[in-house]
């Protein structure tokens, strides 16, 4: 684990920011132990459709427990998004891991003429509530996000898992803030599409 994550477990603070889109006030910042109900509920609430994009499983509370006991121990940094006071339901999160399995994106970028430098490379994996589809919030989490990248001494994100070549809102989401296409693959779902941001 990355000493800089053990820290912001104990002190997230520099994590967090105020979001206003469309007149709505949200808090970004980094996942709590007391957001295992909230984020339990985010997942369950999920759509077919989100989950298959996002590689979430079926087993909702575990997922989440998993998530809440990683806090601090492992390579991974989650974010939440949720309205001004309203910790009991979450909008978006954020997942970013900062370790490159040798078997996935490793491979898989290496196959595509592009090597990764685990040194300077995070995976990213962002998921909207599907009532925000469509809002502008995925766009409005974007630059928090490279804020808490950069905190981390990254400047290179890769998106975890690819995203789906019939995610069409993702990836004009993705074209349009800088990422570019680095090939494609091919997943129990379907085609997907390796992209990548180099940070300025």
């Amino acid at each position: 684990m990355l000493p800089d994550l053990a820290a912001l477990a104990l002190d997230p603070t520099p994590l967090a920011r105020r979001l206003t889109l469309a007149g709505t006030s949200f808090a970004f910042r980094a996942l709590r132990a007391e957001d295992m109900a909230a984020l339990t509920s985010f997942l369950a609430g999920l759509s077919d459709t989100s989950r298959r994009f996002w590689h979430g499983h079926d087993d909702h509370a575990g997922e989440a427990a998993g998530w809440i006991e990683a806090i601090g121990r492992y390579d991974k940094l989650r974010l939440v998004v949720h309205r001004s006071g309203r910790t009991d339901r979450l909008d978006a999160v954020v997942d970013l891991s900062f370790s490159l399995p040798p078997d996935f994106e490793l491979a898989r970028y290496a196959r595509h003429g592009t090597v990764l430098d685990p040194a300077r490379t995070v995976r990213f994996g962002p998921c909207v509530a599907d009532a925000w589809h469509g809002s502008g919030l995925a766009a409005a989490l974007l630059p928090p996000t490279w804020a808490a990248v950069r905190l981390l001494d990254r400047d290179r994100v890769v998106l975890l898992g690819g995203v789906h070549t019939d995610n069409h809102r993702a990836l004009g989401l993705y074209r349009r803030y800088g990422f570019v296409e680095a090939g494609t693959f091919t997943t129990s779902a379907g085609p997907a599409v390796d992209m990548l941001l180099d940070l300025p």
